[in-house]
């Protein structure tokens, strides 16, 4: 049976930011550990299986809120120095496996932290 995403699921991403023509890049994360909720990324892929693909597109002005607290390590992966007017991902769930506890402390200690301030993003 094939693993589908769920709370505290290690979710690894392939993603194509087909707005700037790139190579796939690899994105992890543990779904579901912000104290908020999912985020609106999340509620897409939410019960999502393996191989899975999804394509969202996804306003500058909407990102932040869209991402939640996985917008700023999101933007690290794609390497993005400005987030362009729209972006056009497309996403494939490369893998989908049980979270180990420490990989969910240290990523619910990552989102409730935030990255301090010292990006403009508000997080603080």
């Amino acid at each position: 049976m094939t693993a589908t995403i769920q709370a505290l699921k290690k979710v690894t991403l392939s993603i194509i930011d087909e707005g700037a023509g790139s190579k796939p890049v690899s994105f992890s994360f543990i779904h579901g550990i912000a104290g908020s909720g999912l985020c609106p990324f999340e509620q897409v892929l939410q019960d999502k299986e393996e191989g899975a693909r999804v394509s969202c597109t996804v306003a500058d002005s909407e990102a932040h809120d869209f991402f939640g607290h996985l917008f700023l390590p999101l933007h690290q992966a794609l390497g993005l120095q400005i987030i362009p007017k729209a972006l056009h991902l497309k996403v494939e769930i490369a893998s989908v496996i049980d979270a180990d506890n420490r990989e969910v402390v240290q990523s619910i200690a990552k989102a409730s932290s935030g990255c301090g301030g010292s990006c403009g993003c508000g997080c603080s």
